[in-house]
């Protein structure tokens, strides 16, 4: 058996686990969508939880509602180990990636002193929008109320609240503008080279 045919069985045995998945766990699946086997999809605390065509969720990913919803577009990949929570709504768009370990909680603890052990306060939902074409690095942490517009980029690692403008390229804790896209751009390593070089430059023409 050739290795196209392979890829197509391999592939037609993952849609096939992921109608039956969708109904045992009740949520939507788009045209084409992939829930590889060892996600967690779903919960016992209900809320509504939908799949665009073609969007990919892989093995150890966790996408709970939790009596809010999850919404993710045409074409999203969602890497391992994601966790993604949809209290206050999650609302995705198409062609986002979201690397491993990120964590997306539209909710907050409440904490105020005289309010009680934190674990007995009520929860802010202000819910979390992310546009289309964004990347989302690895390990980012994305908070209630974080609003991230279209063809932005969030570095590993970062912490996202409030409003992330379109086109731009954030990182750090708590994640700040870093630059703006442009036509040319590759990858991180490429403005770290670029910064080296013009330090170079610098020292040089330095008396």
């Amino acid at each position: 058996m050739g290795l196209a045919w392979q890829q197509r069985l391999r592939r037609g045995a993952r849609r096939l686990h992921t109608l039956i998945h969708s109904r045992i766990a009740d949520f939507e699946a788009g045209p084409g969508a992939i829930v590889m086997p060892g996600a967690v999809m779903g919960g016992d605390h209900g809320g509504a939880l939908s799949l665009g065509a073609g969007t990919v969720i892989h093995r150890g990913a966790m996408l709970l509602p939790y009596g809010g919803f999850i919404r993710l577009g045409k074409r999203c990949r969602v890497n391992p180990y994601c966790v993604l929570y949809g209290h206050g709504g999650l609302f995705i768009g198409d062609n986002v990636r979201i690397a491993a370990h990120t964590a997306i909680i539209p909710a907050n603890h409440g904490m105020a002193l005289d309010g009680g052990p934190m674990a007995d306060q009520p929860l802010s939902r202000r819910g979390i929008r992310i546009g289309d074409d964004v990347w989302i690095g690895a390990g980012a942490r994305i908070l209630d109320g974080a609003q991230i517009e279209d063809g932005c980029v969030v570095g590993a690692g970062a912490v996202v609240r409030g409003r992330l403008a379109a086109n731009g390229i954030y990182a750090g804790v708590p994640a700040r503008l870093v630059r703006m896209r442009e036509a040319t751009m590759t990858d991180f390593r490429q403005w770290q080279d670029n910064d080296d070089k013009r330090d170079l430059q610098k020292a040089v023409a330095s008396p």
